[in-house]
Parts: C-alpha cells; structure tokens; sequence
C-alpha cells in the first residue's frame, strides 16, 4: 500500500489537502485529508524533524518507523504497531477492574481493519452522503458500504414518525 499527499485547488479556488491511497489489488483512490488530519500529520512531522506539511512531489512515507530511516513501514509492520496499540489500551482498560473485561476483550481484537469500518461508521453516522463514504473507503459498491449504517431505532422511529405521514 503506498500513500502520497498533494495539493490540489477546488472550484474556489482554495487549495484543498488529498490523501492518495494505493490499496490492494493495485486500487487507487483519492481520500479527502481534512484539516483536522493535516494538523495531526504536521505535528508528527515536526516531531521527525520533517517540515510540517509534504512539497510536491515528497515520496517521505506516511508513517515511519521508530528512530531516523525515512524508510516506508511495511503492511506487516504497521498491522503489528496498530495491533499493540489496542492490547495496551485493552491491557489498561482491564486493570479498571472486571466492570470493563468485555470491553477490554473487544479492544483487544482490533485492528486496523477495524479503524477503517470504525471511520465509515462514523462517516455513515454523522450522515455523510453514502455516496461519499463509499469513494472515501473504496467501495464498488454502495451494498457493501451500507453495512456501516447503524441508525439506531428510536431515531429511525422518530424520523419515520416525523417525516412520512399524510397530513390528513
């Protein structure tokens, strides 16, 4: 998987961040990079001595590993940094006591796969346009991106409720 980000202006005009994804099967996609996203990737950049935000044409990798190689992470390595990530926080989430072993349990099962349909849960759940989910994930399809749609059923009860009636 490689990643590259560039500039591009939109329609105003006003320079817009891309994330550009190579993904399996030699898939590519382009992933909006929020501002949000920008602020935390410049200040890790700062903190490996990197100027905060990529120039064009930068091939420095997304993520490095820990020390001074600007060598790319591999897929196996970055897996195993994410997966230790979750069992410390679940190893932490434990010592709480045996109130949060389930939940400690489950976050001891993710991975990065599971960031991935977290954000596209989050996306669908903050109503982005589906359409929009899709592109951002990938997808060829919006069958499989409506899978990340998880609209409770007081909410879709009361829209129901509220929105479709005759007014007699």
């Amino acid at each position: 998987m490689t990643l590259r980000f560039f500039r591009r202006p939109d329609d105003s005009g006003k320079d817009r961040w891309w994330l550009e994804v190579m993904g399996k099967g030699g898939k590519e996609r382009l992933v909006p990079a929020t501002t949000e996203m920008m602020t935390e990737l410049g200040t890790y950049r700062r903190t490996r001595g990197l100027p905060v935000l990529p120039s064009p044409g930068e091939d420095t990798p997304l993520v490095l590993p820990v020390g001074q190689s600007l060598k790319p992470l591999t897929r196996a390595a970055l897996h195993r940094i994410v997966k230790d990530v979750f069992s410390g926080a679940a190893e932490a989430l434990r010592a709480r006591g045996d109130d949060h072993a389930q939940r400690a349990d489950r976050l001891g099962q993710a991975s990065a796969h599971w960031l991935r349909h977290s954000a596209g849960s989050h996306m669908a759940d903050r109503q982005v346009d589906l359409r929009l989910v899709r592109d951002n994930l990938g997808h060829a399809s919006l069958t499989t991106t409506s899978l990340y749609l998880h609209v409770d059923d007081d909410r879709r009860h009361r829209d129901t409720d509220e929105k479709h009636h005759i007014d007699w």
